[in-house]
């Protein structure tokens, strides 16, 4: 601190002797004050870090057939059939009530530990996307991060109606209605009245083991290929190789992903003069002689 004060003391003379220093002794000054009013701002709120949760855990995606989704005519679920309804006490028994509860309180017997815990239908309170057809379809269609309630994207558009139905039927006192301009909407969010080709999908996990199974015989070979350059140093095409190169592993990938080649001598330079442009190979390449793209081409291809 005294060799603090002995600098302060010093730039004052200083200053005394020229003017212009004042300036510098100033901007110190609002330095030092703005640390330090910035230094209790902080250690007044205290604010922790924030720390992810333990908890948390990634979902990989789940096995998913390709399917055409049927289109559904929307105004038509405003007002369902009996059969709609019966059909959506099915699905409720089959796929909700575990959860929820044959009574749709949320007592079912899955709903334990739940937390949030599930839905309680009878009650009017705390509806993420209301209570209109609408809303449930909504909800069916997305499910509700950070709870149980999963996405039932995988049911047809006619089923989520059916089970957003009898829901609203069985459960729900006075429900409120629909416009046709909420029914709209929510065609145009989710093209009902169109359908749509549902692509297949694969968990994350299995489309890597797929690639690498199906990229293993390529990787070998060009391990191999690289290890017999590497092995092979006093050889003039091995040197070359050497030469041209920036990555000699890159630059096999390259070649071997570029089968045309190996039966033309003028394609196997085009290749490697243009990949140059892309870092695999250097400049070097642009003062090859003839002799020497002649020897580097048969000698890259007993490799590849």
């Amino acid at each position: 601190m005294k060799i603090f004060e002995k600098s302060i003391k010093e730039k004052i003379e200083d200053a005394k002797k020229n003017p212009a220093g004042i300036f510098s002794l100033s901007y110190l000054y609002i330095l030092v004050i703005g640390l330090a009013v910035g230094l209790l701002y902080v250690d007044k709120f205290n604010v922790p870090p924030k720390i992810p949760e333990a908890n948390t855990t990634e979902q990989d995606l789940k096995v998913q057939e390709a399917k055409t989704i049927p289109p559904v005519d929307v105004m038509k679920m405003k007002n369902p059939s009996q059969e709609l309804t019966s059909k959506g006490k099915t699905l409720f028994t089959a796929n909700c009530s575990s959860c929820h509860g044959e009574d749709g309180k949320g007592n079912g017997p899955a709903s334990a530990g739940l937390n949030p815990p599930p839905r309680d239908y009878t009650s009017n309170e705390g509806w993420k996307n209301g209570q209109k057809l609408s809303g449930i379809f909504k909800t069916l269609q997305e499910g509700i991060t950070g709870s149980a309630m999963a996405s039932y994207s995988y049911m047809n558009p006619e089923d989520l109606f059916a089970l957003a139905q009898y829901i609203r039927s069985e459960f729900i006192k006075n429900p409120p209605d629909d416009t046709d301009a909420d029914l709209n909407t929510l065609d145009d969010t989710y093209n009902l009245s169109q359908g749509k080709q549902q692509l297949a999908q694969i968990p994350v996990k299995y489309a890597e083991e797929i690639i690498i199974n199906e990229n293993k015989p390529k990787y070998q070979k060009i391990t191999s290929a690289l290890n017999s350059i590497n092995n092979d140093r006093s050889s003039e095409g091995s040197l070359l190789f050497d030469k041209i190169t920036t990555d000699k592993f890159q630059a096999l990938t390259v070649l071997n992903n570029s089968s045309g080649w190996k039966g033309d001598q003028q394609k196997f330079i085009n290749v490697i003069v243009t990949e140059a442009k892309q870092g695999q190979f250097n400049g070097n390449v642009y003062y090859l002689t003839n002799n020497e793209w002649n020897t580097l081409f048969n000698y890259l291809n007993k490799y590849l």
